[in-house]
């Protein structure tokens, strides 16, 4: 009789792989037919030329009132990872789940009035359909939002002019494809205004599209067509505004002036070494030649230091997320406030 019943039991048990696996195979294989199905998007970026005049309505512009502007920075939310139910049995789709109500929790904790999403929000195959369903959470804030490209957002069965009209038809989202012939796509700015006057400007860049250096595949960075466009549009934002207006950068890999950087940090830690742009096309000395205050990157996700170099305050946004490597004590986000004086102070907000 005993004999009998672990007979019994094995036969259950081998049932109930085969039942599992079968399933995995299934779902793989609808993931895999997906992730197949190329998606194409159309680019619509603007004709752009140093010769060009820079006008007052260029930039999108939110008005901060008389009081505090909080703009919270996340990054790095790497929506599924690579994963698939068959490779991960479910892991990275527990995660994703895991990682939304933290962020949830992390918006209506800060109350910004801005959030910047700094790249590699999604690593999928299938990043058109993440790359929606983020936009639709993001939405259901009724907060601005600014998002870049990473390194790994268009590694997927859509191109980056896919997902810039996902983000372009968001109603809360400000991406814009930017001007055309420039590295990536998604160069825009935010201005800050107050009573209609420009306090601040944000430029937002795409330094994510990998380059071909030495005839080898390496991170991009800022390119010096972006760099011309940027000394432009803050040389036009100033003769609009009538004075020098203090400007931030953010962008994803970080500039190489990072890795020069080991220890004095005013908040936060470098827990791991800097995967900056090989080329240094300048962009850290212009910025600073132009009225640049501060500067942030993602990319390296276990590195949350902010800092003070050469006069502009250098630091990294925040990782966001339980997908990807992380450390548990380095998750949540970066807060930059501007208050009435338009002095800007910065915290690390944790999950």
């Amino acid at each position: 009789m005993k004999r009998f019943f672990r007979k019994k039991w094995v036969k259950v048990v081998l049932s109930l792989v085969l039942v599992f696996f079968t399933i995995v195979a299934v779902c793989n294989a609808v993931f895999a037919s997906v992730a197949l199905q190329e998606q194409k998007g159309v680019a619509v970026c603007d004709d752009w030329s140093p010769e060009d005049t820079y006008t007052a309505d260029y930039a999108q512009s939110i008005d901060a009132g008389d009081g505090e502007f909080k703009i919270l920075c996340i990054t790095d939310v790497h929506i599924r990872n690579h994963g698939t139910f068959a490779a991960w049995l479910g892991i990275n789709f527990i995660l994703d789940g895991m990682s939304r109500p933290q962020l949830k929790g992390l918006i209506e904790e800060v109350q910004p009035d801005l959030i910047v999403v700094g790249g590699d929000t999604v690593l999928t195959a299938w990043n058109d359909i993440c790359t929606q369903q983020f936009a639709d959470f993001m939405d259901g804030f009724g907060i601005p939002w600014a998002p870049i490209f990473g390194n790994h957002d268009y590694e997927g069965r859509a191109d980056k002019a896919k997902l810039a009209e996902i983000y372009e038809a968001a109603e809360y989202c400000l991406f814009k494809s930017g001007p055309a012939g420039m590295n990536g796509m998604g160069n825009y700015i935010v201005n800050i205004t107050r009573g209609g006057t420009p306090v601040y400007s944000l430029f937002l860049f795409d330094d994510g599209q990998y380059r071909i250096t030495d005839g080898e595949i390496t991170a991009g960075g800022i390119g010096e067509n972006q760099i011309a466009w940027y000394e432009w549009a803050v040389r036009g934002i100033a003769e609009t505004a009538g004075a020098t207006v203090p400007n931030m950068a953010f962008m994803h890999v970080p500039v190489p002036e990072y890795a020069t950087i080991e220890s004095g940090f005013a908040m936060g830690d470098r827990r791991e070494g800097t995967s900056t742009a090989v080329v240094n096309d300048g962009f850290f000395d212009s910025f600073k030649a132009n009225g640049g205050t501060h500067m942030f990157a993602g990319h390296d996700h276990n590195n949350n230091f902010i800092t003070e170099h050469e006069g502009v305050t250098l630091g990294y946004m925040t990782k966001s997320s339980y997908n990807c490597y992380f450390d548990f004590d380095a998750l949540g986000g970066t807060v930059l406030t501007i208050d009435a004086e338009n002095n800007v102070t910065t915290e690390i907000v944790p999950f």
